[in-house]
């Protein structure tokens, strides 16, 4: 199993406070191949020690304190990639054909999961960073704020998400999908099947557009997916990453833990994603070459604001 990891006592505490959205790192959003062996820099924290030392979106990290990284040990150099507030790490960086070496302070990091405003013609506009605890009630507060400013339309952009708990995913399909909607199918290894129905009336009832692109994943792709095969959003951007299987994370009698694949995951239609992912209803790319993506030159985020203008 690629994605099984053995955690120390101390990495499974780092573990828990990732998921409760505080930890100890550098502060960037990465996408782990386990096939190929390598980490990309998909998003950098804004005033992070990362950011700082002059990361970027699109970084490939290739070493971690002299090591180089390999599918064989790609996820313990992303756990290494943590650490105690106040240390140090040292990571080569390759961005296109150069590359450079920097160290970084690890220091506590504040994780927002969502960021939000109102575009033109009151369109809210929602990302989300991550699915980590608390990325629910985040969405739902800044939903409502914005519902209360006049949005009639709403863009949830959940491109580069990489994902988190499957359960904050679920929470923000109950406040789209109709209660009793089936909203995800997990098969397990023993043929069993979970399937996880709407338990709540939905309180959104605005058009909807959701922006993927190719490391939208896992929690991503359960959002994605659930609501592609409902019709009850637009899914624009380009094919997501395809990680669909479930990990679970358990604690053992010392203090460590082991995480692996319990589950494989399929869309309300019973569609599979792992390595196949979600196709988007529209297909839109992204201009090549661009320096730094802005609203005016974001053609993903420029055609959604197009489809909920109709």
């Amino acid at each position: 199993d690629e994605y099984t990891v053995y955690y120390t006592p101390e990495e499974m505490q780092e573990q828990y406070e990732t998921a409760l959205g505080n930890y100890v790192g550098i502060g960037i959003y990465m996408i782990v191949n386990y096939e190929e062996g390598s980490i990309t820099v998909v998003e950098v924290m804004e005033d992070s020690p990362a950011e700082k030392a002059g990361l970027q979106a699109d970084d490939i990290i290739t070493k971690v304190d002299g090591e180089e990284i390999t599918k064989d040990n790609v996820s313990d150099m992303t756990n290494k990639i943590k650490g105690e507030e106040g240390t140090k790490v040292k990571l080569e960086i390759k961005r296109g054909e150069e590359i450079k070496e920097v160290e970084i302070e690890r220091k506590k990091i504040e994780v927002s999961h969502i960021e939000s405003k109102m575009l033109e013609n009151n369109i809210a506009y929602i990302r989300v960073l991550d699915f980590d605890g608390g990325t629910a009630k985040e969405f739902k507060e800044n939903y409502e704020e914005l519902k209360n400013k006049g949005a009639e339309s709403l863009i949830v952009d959940i491109r580069s998400n990489g994902g988190g708990v499957v359960d904050e995913a679920i929470d923000m399909l109950e406040m789209i999908c109709d209660k009793g909607d089936t909203l995800l199918i997990e098969k397990e290894k023993n043929g069993n099947e979970i399937v996880q129905k709407s338990e709540e009336n939905p309180i959104i009832d605005i058009p909807i557009v959701v922006l993927v692109n190719e490391n939208s994943a896992s929690a991503s792709e359960i959002f994605a997916g659930a609501l592609k095969d409902y019709n009850k959003a637009t899914i624009i951007g380009t094919k997501t990453y395809g990680k669909g299987v479930i990990q679970t994370l358990t604690k053992l009698s010392d203090g460590s833990g082991i995480k692996m694949t319990t589950a494989e995951y399929c869309t309300p239609s019973g569609n599979s994603i792992n390595k196949i992912g979600i196709e988007p209803n529209i297909t839109v790319e992204l201009p090549e070459n661009i320096q730094e993506l802005t609203e005016e030159n974001d053609t993903q985020l420029q055609r959604a604001i197009q489809e909920l203008k109709k």
